[in-house]
């Protein structure tokens, strides 16, 4: 795996070196020998699903999707009994922070949901491949840009890479990545969380309605809410 690659993977709250045994999909799997996911029913997962080709019309985060999409996941979790604590659509990519009784549940769970999520946006049908047209992404305006070495058929599902999932203990680890869901969950609507730590504040709380409490690291009062 490259380096740019790995600290990209990074990135996620948790994932370390140490964790990453208890991760699987994403670019973690690319290239890779298949192997079995790591599950454990007493624990959470966070869950990742990303597509390059979410965009414009097709974002998961168009008004003509985004209440199908969160509606589509409420309705699969009361069927297979998954427990979600936590959802970020970011338009490109869905974040979720469950839990799953068994490893049937959260199968039908999460091969409903990427197959659902990726008809409903594109309007293919079970069975069938993505419209020619969505192959690659757009490189300038009227040119496609294919993966070299990557036969077309391969590349005309929706979703980029497997599902990302790793298992999340409650606790700190829970806490860390419940507060990465949500800071995704209203940057994606527009808040700009990242800005706020940028510019030396440190978010000491949020909630799923868009509020959340910062505080300045250079004195101990509360110097932002918003």
């Amino acid at each position: 795996m490259s380096r740019k690659r790995q600290e990209h993977q990074l990135t996620l709250p948790g994932l370390t070196k140490r964790t990453r045994i208890l991760a699987h999909g994403g670019d973690l799997t690319q290239g890779k020998r298949k192997t079995a996911r790591p599950f454990d029913r007493k624990q959470a997962l966070h869950v990742v699903l990303r597509s390059s080709k979410a965009r414009g019309e097709r974002s998961l985060l168009h008004p003509r999707h985004c209440n199908h999409v969160r509606a589509l996941t409420e309705r699969l979790a009361k069927r297979w009994g998954i427990t979600v604590y936590r959802y970020a659509n970011v338009g490109n990519h869905l974040h979720l922070l469950v839990r799953a009784r068994t490893r049937p549940a959260w199968q039908g769970f999460i091969r409903e949901l990427s197959g659902g999520i990726a008809m409903l946006v594109t309007g293919a049908r079970k069975g069938q491949g993505l419209p020619r047209e969505m192959v690659g992404l757009p490189r300038e305006k009227g040119s496609l840009r294919r993966k070299k070495g990557v036969a077309e058929s391969a590349q005309r599902g929706f979703w980029d890479e497997l599902v990302f999932t790793r298992i999340v203990a409650f606790g700190r680890d829970f806490a860390g990545v419940a507060r990465y869901v949500c800071t995704n969950l209203w940057e994606g609507a527009g808040v700009p969380l990242r800005k706020y730590l940028a510019r030396g504040y440190r978010v000491l709380e949020i909630s799923e309605d868009g509020a959340f409490l910062a505080q300045q690291r250079a004195g101990p009062g509360l110097s932002a809410r918003a």
